[in-house]
Parts: structure tokens; C-alpha cells; sequence
């Protein structure tokens, strides 16, 4: 068993929220979920499954989330003082916030549910408790097929669209003009 990070959800919760009012933005509590979860698959993408939270994700139509969490904050945002973190948490944090932080609500719902974890978990009507190891096993493996396909675009043609329609375009060479005429 290894010990989490962090003492609390709610702490990284309340740095989420925190972190959006320093950035005048109103961090929906839906948002907040999907970032914690995100924080939580990533910090053990880079932590050798070590977890960020000491939490029990689940998993239902809206996507995985805490549910503590979800009952906690159903009714507004409880008062709390700052909590401050270790310089490795906060830079971690940080950059989870980076990534993901101004993203939409229904583009943080593309990148959770995308994911194949979410498919093999869900049930519908259901909620489901997530087992965290595959969820993350999930995770590595779609960032290594993004790897892979990042790999051969080079190889690949690009098409955009002219007025005309679809077209091939590639890097412009000029031609050659011979210097004797």
C-alpha cells in the first residue's frame, strides 16, 4: 500500500479553487472533479502509481469522480483556510492546472470518457467503483498510441480545405530556374 501524497481531497479540491480565483475564473465543482482525477491518474503516471489523494474514485454517466467530494460541494463551496503544499505537490499541481485548468467542462468529459478505462468501467444506471490501476494501465497505454501515431505523421500527407474542396499540400519548394536563358 503506499501512502498518499497528500492528507486530503479536499485539499487539493480547495488548491483547484484557489488556483481559478488567482486566475479570476469560477472553477465549477463538475471541473474541479474532472481536474482531481486527472491530478490523481497523472501523479501516478509520474510517481510510479504512487497516489496524489488518499480517495475512492467512481465512475457513472458524468465520468469518474470522488464522491465525497460531489456531496460535500453539492451545496456551494464550505469555508476553508489555504492549505499549502510541498514544493513538488504545488509544482505538480501547477502543472495539471496548466494543461487542463481553462478547459471546458464538455472537453474534460471528452478526455475522461474518451478514454478506454471509462468504457470498460461504466455500466449505465450504475455507479461503479473505479479500480485505480487499470484506470491508470488505461491512461499509459492511450498516451503511447498518441506517441506512436505522433510518430509516423511525418509520413503522412496533410489535407486542408481550399474553395474548391479537399487538397494535399506539402512544404513549398521552389523551382530551380536555369541560369543560362
Amino acid at each position: 500500500m503506499t501512502v498518499p501524497a497528500t492528507d486530503t481531497a479536499i485539499d487539493v479540491a480547495y488548491w483547484f479553487f484557489n488556483r481559478a480565483e488567482k486566475d479570476g475564473i469560477y472553477l465549477e465543482t463538475d471541473i474541479m472533479q474532472h481536474l482531481l482525477f486527472l491530478a490523481q491518474v497523472h501523479f501516478a503516471m509520474a510517481y510510479n502509481m504512487q497516489m496524489l489523494v488518499p480517495s475512492l474514485f467512481v465512475c457513472d454517466h458524468s465520468g469518474f469522480y470522488e464522491p465525497n467530494l460531489k456531496k460535500m460541494f453539492a451545496f456551494g463551496r464550505p469555508f476553508m483556510p489555504a492549505v499549502t503544499f510541498p514544493d513538488k505537490i504545488s509544482s505538480f499541481l501547477e502543472s495539471i492546472w496548466n494543461k487542463y485548468g481553462k478547459l471546458s467542462l464538455k472537453n474534460l468529459e471528452k478526455i475522461t470518457k474518451g478514454n478506454s478505462a471509462f468504457k470498460e468501467m461504466f455500466v449505465s444506471g450504475t455507479i461503479n467503483t473505479v479500480d485505480f490501476n487499470t484506470v491508470v494501465k488505461h491512461f499509459i497505454d492511450a498516451g503511447k498510441k498518441i506517441q506512436q501515431n505522433n510518430s509516423f505523421s511525418d509520413a503522412r500527407k496533410k489535407v486542408l480545405l481550399s474553395q474548391h474542396g479537399p487538397v494535399v499540400v506539402s512544404k513549398w519548394q521552389p523551382r530551380k530556374i536555369d541560369a543560362k536563358s
